[in-house]
């Protein structure tokens, strides 16, 4: 999945590379593109296990041998790694050792960061991993669980960052939607996966409370695990496609990169509108392409390269058109596009028409009782969510045309 991946190219453009571009001609494009395998999987291993995080910590160069004990890690193992990182620029070798540069700590080691990229590297190695699904794909046009089987896990390294794009990007640039969460409101996360996002906003706003819903009880139960005195203000839920969610009206509802991949999408988008309050609004995460032969961007290039992934998913990015039509056939107002960079876009759309007064938000009104209304999920989905891509165990649920969802926003 796209994922967040908005400083990729940035990052490689940090590594020792030869002049032509990754897709020059000859021996040196050849390189180049090598070069950029070698970083994904040696900023993910370092990542994976711990050499990165402990390299961090130092404030002045360690020896792999301290490096080896910090990680409790075999130390060749450890001294390969660094030379590895350090011929491809990710961190520094010195007599006293090897260190990471202050600069690549944000970048590499710090998860709550803007410019925190680490993830973007973990999800393409782990991708790499289902890969060998292409072959029935490519053979007979057959999409089985092998093409999915770390998507969980990639998934759930990439959107980190998308959290923090929320919080630090977002919020500033929506008046009044950061005090409206401060003061306490209702909000669902359709397709929570391992509850993530909800987690880290419960963290930052302690008077909302908040509902994470997806059909995948394997990521319920690791969301729920994760739940530690919440005093009944976190709740997580695993959908069956058929119940109801039988809550009073949200004020926001959140879908973090889970659209992309929905069958009926505007089942879904309908639905969601059905759980919001009148002066609801929806926050959408998601990856946004244009042709490469518009633009000569790299991020725009590496989204297009990407379906190729998506394709194993079952699922293709949305043009800004495409998503702004659908949004509004679903009943959505006032659609706003914000671009987080590299591809990915916040979308923020309203349930009421009328615009919104100083203090941000629509006007409230009076909330009846017929206006509490409840989510009709449409089949094989956590509630409202409708996600198409391969269940991630066998106890994801399928019925009537929309296939459940393995999300892990």
């Amino acid at each position: 999945r796209m994922r967040g991946f908005k400083g990729y190219v940035s990052v490689l453009s940090d590594v020792n590379r030869s002049r032509s571009a990754p897709g020059g001609k000859g021996l040196s494009g050849v390189v180049n593109a090598s070069l950029g395998f070698y970083t994904v999987w040696v900023a993910h291993l370092g990542r994976r296990y711990g050499i990165i995080q402990a390299l961090s910590r130092k404030k002045r160069p360690a020896r792999t041998r301290t490096i080896a004990r910090a990680t409790r890690l075999h130390e060749p193992a450890v001294r390969v790694w660094c030379e590895a990182a350090r011929s491809l620029g990710l961190i520094e070798g010195t007599a006293d050792g090897y260190r990471l540069p202050m600069e690549h700590r944000a970048l590499l080691a710090d998860r709550e960061d803007l410019r925190f990229l680490g993830g973007q590297f973990s999800y393409l190695a782990l991708r790499s991993l289902d890969f060998e699904a292409f072959d029935a794909f490519f053979r007979t046009g057959a999409l089985g669980s092998s093409g999915t089987r770390h998507l969980r896990e990639a998934s759930e390294e990439a959107t980190r960052w998308d959290h923090t794009s929320f919080l630090k990007f977002l919020l500033p640039r929506v008046p009044g939607f950061a005090r409206r969460l401060r003061a306490g409101a209702r909000v669902l996360d359709v397709g929570c996966g391992t509850g993530g996002w909800v987690l880290r906003m419960a963290r930052t706003f302690p008077k909302s409370s908040f509902v994470g819903i997806d059909p995948d009880r394997a990521a319920i139960r690791i969301a729920a695990g994760r739940t530690q005195r919440s005093g009944g203000r976190i709740r997580f839920r695993v959908g069956n496609g058929g119940d109801p969610l039988s809550e009073p009206a949200f004020d926001l509802a959140y879908l973090g990169e889970v659209l992309y991949g929905v069958e009926e999408k505007e089942v879904l988008l309908r639905n969601v509108r059905a759980s919001l309050a009148p002066d609801g609004v929806l926050v959408l995460a998601e990856g946004l392409v244009a042709s490469p032969r518009r633009t000569r961007d790299p991020g725009a290039q590496l989204v297009a390269a990407m379906e190729l992934d998506f394709a194993l998913q079952r699922a293709r990015f949305f043009e800004k058109s495409e998503l702004g039509a659908l949004l509004r056939k679903a009943g959505f107002h006032r659609v706003e596009f914000h671009d987080a960079g590299g591809g990915l876009w916040f979308v923020v759309a309203r349930v009421g028409e009328q615009r919104a007064d100083q203090k941000g938000g629509a006007p409230r009104g009076t909330r009846a009782a017929t206006d509490r209304k409840k989510v009709t999920p449409s089949g094989g989905t956590a509630g409202p969510c409708a996600c198409s891509r391969r269940p991630s165990g066998p106890s994801a649920s399928r019925t009537s045309s929309i296939r459940s969802s393995a999300s892990s926003c």
